[in-house]
């Protein structure tokens, strides 16, 4: 091969032909699954007291749906997009090495942009982000995937154990070595500074006004990293995109002929992850937490870690066995529009649910009975799957998707690709 020029040395962004429907299907389905999980946050349900929840129409429907997101949804979508990250991160580097490019170059100057976006979305939107979490995981998966093969599964195995580990030694320091601490510290200080200290949450999220909004958020954002540090969920996440680059070179090579590994995927992934998930959706159900420091929050925090992934993992299966089905496929088809706009998706996402429940516009938050969130959920992924199909039959990408790649490789790059 001969060497590459200065200017092609730089991998791009994938073009068009080269996406896979498949992928952008199931990242659509993704992002369906990531709307349930913020809405319960949105809906206020964790702000209300047992009382406060008693009292909302259908209050036992409204329990069901919690106890169902729990063990169904919570945390299985963000580990089913970050597999997805690391999936799309190894198809552009295998794209990038049979052209003699640079992958590592182009993907953190990618992870810098997203970090931006990440840092915006925290402070300005809701601290709930999860996109700066990704870019700083991100700029270091570049330098995992130069390791041999089996230094990367060793890594990732280790990185899976973390979570666990961290909780273990928090309980056994009786909340000393507990990384979350400092943070908590700085948000209550910003909280008394900006003189909210005394006022409940729900009160600042929906009952004030948007400024009020802004400084609950802002409190909540500086914690935000140290309740990720807590849970091991930087670990996690980096783990989590490992296993996606493993896929990506092991198993979307020879996926039609790999009904039999999807099956088994599928069966093992769902009794494990169903079990353990199971577990962990009656503890929180029972003690309305994710990080207790006891032994019961301790089989908690085991029972979420041994039953995210797995699950994740059979929906993903499940996923791909049906797109091997002409009528499955047409109906996955579905979800390929929200897949291909997943970053102008997730933000509008979080627009909505703040014009509709906090102090910045409906004020919904505490009052809208939670057994109608699945019904609020599936009202707005149809309405922006439609909003998609709309944009996508007269522009190449989103419009975050366009500021992103504008961002990252300039405009004529962006101008002619997907």
């Amino acid at each position: 091969m001969p060497p590459a020029s200065p200017e092609s040395a730089v991998a791009g962004p994938t073009a068009a032909a080269e996406r896979l429907p498949l992928l952008d299907a199931i990242r659509g389905m993704a992002l369906g699954g990531i709307l349930l999980a913020n809405l319960t946050s949105f809906f206020g349900a964790d702000m209300l007291d047992a009382a406060g929840r008693a009292a909302q129409p259908a209050a036992g429907v409204g329990q069901a749906v919690l106890v169902g997101i729990d063990w169904l949804v919570e945390g299985k979508f963000y580990s089913v997009f970050s597999m997805l990250f690391g999936i799309g991160f190894a198809l552009q580097a295998s794209r990038a090495l049979a052209r003699g490019q640079d992958i590592a170059r182009f993907f953190r100057r990618r992870m810098t942009v997203l970090v931006g976006i990440g840092l915006t979305h925290m402070y300005l939107l809701w601290a709930g982000d999860i996109l700066l979490l990704y870019g700083v995981m991100g700029l270091v998966l570049p330098w995992l995937w130069r390791r041999p093969a089996p230094a990367r599964l060793a890594a990732m195995a280790v990185l899976f154990t973390v979570p666990f580990a961290t909780h273990l030694l928090v309980w056994l320091s009786d909340g000393a070595l507990d990384p979350r601490a400092p943070f908590a510290a700085f948000g209550a200080t910003l909280r008394e500074t900006f003189g909210i200290a005394s006022r409940t949450t729900l009160d600042l999220f929906a009952r004030g006004s948007s400024l009020d909004y802004w400084a609950w958020n802002t409190a909540y954002a500086v914690v935000r990293p140290g309740t990720y540090l807590q849970s091991g969920r930087p670990a996690k996440v980096l783990a989590l995109f490992l296993l996606g680059a493993w896929i990506a070179t092991t198993v979307l090579p020879r996926l039609a002929g790999s009904r039999r590994l999807l099956w088994r995927t599928a069966w093992l992934g769902g009794a494990v992850g169903l079990l353990a998930s199971g577990v962990y959706a009656a503890i929180k159900a029972e003690a309305r937490s994710t990080f207790a420091l006891s032994g019961v929050g301790l089989v908690q925090t085991a029972a979420y870690t041994l039953g995210t992934t797995p699950l994740a993992l059979a929906y993903m299966a499940l996923a791909a066995l049906a797109w091997q089905q002409a009528a499955w496929q047409a109906r996955l088809s579905w979800f390929v529009p929200l897949g291909r706009m997943a970053l102008t998706v997730y933000l509008s996402q979080t627009v909505v649910q703040l014009l509709v429940f906090t102090s910045h516009g409906g004020r919904l938050a505490g009052t809208l009975p939670v057994a109608t969130l699945p019904l609020v959920a599936a009202a707005v992924l149809i309405t922006q799957q439609r909003l998609c199909v709309w944009w996508l039959n007269r522009h190449a990408q989103g419009p975050v998707e366009w500021i992103w790649r504008r961002a990252t490789y300039g405009r004529e790059r962006v101008m002619t690709t997907s």
